[in-house]
């Protein structure tokens, strides 16, 4: 085989070579280390990975080939990010100064604030503004090692602002080296406009917004905050249900805030891609959920957003065979966290997943949970050469060392990806 990348001299290759789809149980916790590794590549695509003596028989190397030294580094896939909400126009720092002065979220949501606040600010921005803002925002989550990532509209809660949100997703997607995933999130909130007829809402997403959003073949999947605060069980069934019929895929926000309410439950029946947040999921819907093949991203950087020491309980669903996921939930309000190295030091030190479980789940099962387990998530043939550099020699350096930047090289599809600084930096905002 032809090779236009190698990457020799790795001191631990983590290629999660091993079964296909989600992992659970046992499995979550095998990364597929390799030492002594090399791993060679060809038009973007993985050619092959492991001991490094027997990629160099496998490949040969084209005419200007390129070589990295990674000087006995750590050599992980790209992170997946499969739950953000990145497209957003200005920080709400200030409910988080009340979130921490003892304000619920919920408090602060029935007052103006929350995503009624964002969709106010969003509506209010001009393309370019929202644009602008938002593109600093993802190159410095790629450059923190997220080479895939989900990103969700449900700023705009109107058919044009929802559509345009859509849009937007779509431009940044081809201006960006990392693969967006764009998730279709009008029920993110019934807008205050709408709050005296809910019911036409529901319709008007089942029977207008879905198709048009289908039509224009904008958003690989559909998103239901499913909370009795905001949709029902019963309205979040008839729109992901509506969903599916259109052809695309479902997840569903469950489980957290109202303890039990059944979103778990309810995604499993479905069999959604994902479930996201279940931090407060009923013990009984663990087995549900472990027997469907819907995955469980976690988000503990919400927890910490929300200043609360309640978590997923991770373990237990481990336990009980769910596929467990992690995401960042970045977002202007409850988790301003662009940093998945920082989510796998929560999932190890809060969720008390073990550290290979963590990168498991932030990489392998990840991308399941987001479409994308053909194509990112491990380092095998075939697959997108999607991959980390990192200052580290040992994959349990990666939680351990809390708050720093293990990330030392970015690749997506075999190409280098490097950003100035003026390139990560916010644009001046208003606050």
């Amino acid at each position: 085989m032809k090779a236009d990348l190698l990457v020799g001299n790795i001191g631990q290759l983590a290629t999660l070579r091993g079964p296909a789809g989600p992992r659970r149980g046992p499995d979550l916790a095998d990364a597929g280390l390799v030492a002594g590794a090399a791993l060679a590549a060809a038009a973007g695509r993985v050619v092959a990975a492991g001991p490094a003596d027997a990629v160099r028989r496998q490949v040969d190397l084209a005419a200007g080939a390129r070589v990295i030294d990674a000087g006995g580094a750590l050599v992980t896939p790209g992170y997946v990010d499969p739950h953000t909400h990145a497209l957003f126009g200005r920080y709400r720092a200030d409910e988080y100064a009340l979130r921490v002065a003892g304000t619920p979220y919920v408090e602060i949501a029935a007052s103006g604030g929350g995503i009624h606040a964002s969709v106010s600010d969003f509506r209010e921005r001009s393309d370019g503004e929202i644009a602008a803002l938002s593109l600093p925002r993802l190159r410095r989550m790629i450059r923190n090692g997220s080479t895939t990532i989900e990103l969700k509209s449900g700023y705009g809660l109107n058919l044009e602002q929802e559509l345009r949100a859509l849009r937007l997703i779509r431009d940044l997607d081809g201006s960006l080296p990392a693969t967006l995933v764009p998730t279709f999130l009008g029920a993110h909130e019934i807008p205050a406009e709408r709050r005296e007829d809910r019911e036409a809402y529901v319709d008007e997403l089942c029977d207008v917004w879905l198709p048009a959003v289908a039509k224009q073949g904008i958003a690989r999947f559909c998103d239901v905050f499913c909370e009795p605060t905001v949709f029902t069980l019963d309205e979040s069934e008839r729109i992901l249900r509506s969903a599916r019929g259109l052809g695309l895929g479902l997840k569903i926000h469950a489980d957290e805030i109202a303890p039990g309410y059944g979103g778990a439950a309810l995604a499993a029946r479905l069999e959604a891609t994902s479930a996201e947040h279940l931090i407060v999921i009923a013990e009984g819907d663990l087995d549900a959920l472990a027997a469907s093949g819907t995955v469980a991203v976690l988000l503990p950087a919400t927890s910490l957003g929300l200043a609360s020491t309640t978590f997923a309980p991770a373990r237990k669903m481990v336990a009980a065979g769910v596929a467990v996921a992690l995401a960042t939930d970045f977002n202007p309000g409850s988790a301003c966290c662009e940093s998945m190295g920082l989510v796998l030091s929560l999932a190890c030190s809060a969720l008390r997943l073990d550290p290979a479980e963590a990168l498991v789940a932030a990489t392998h099962n990840a991308a399941w949970a987001c479409g994308e387990g053909e194509q990112a998530g491990s380092l095998v043939p075939g697959k997108r050469a999607d991959l980390l550099v990192h200052d580290a020699a040992d994959l349990r350096e990666l939680p351990y060392h809390m708050g720093f930047a293990s990330v030392d090289r970015v690749l997506i599809a075999g190409r280098e990806i490097c950003f100035t600084e003026s390139e990560l930096r916010d644009r001046p905002r208003p606050v």
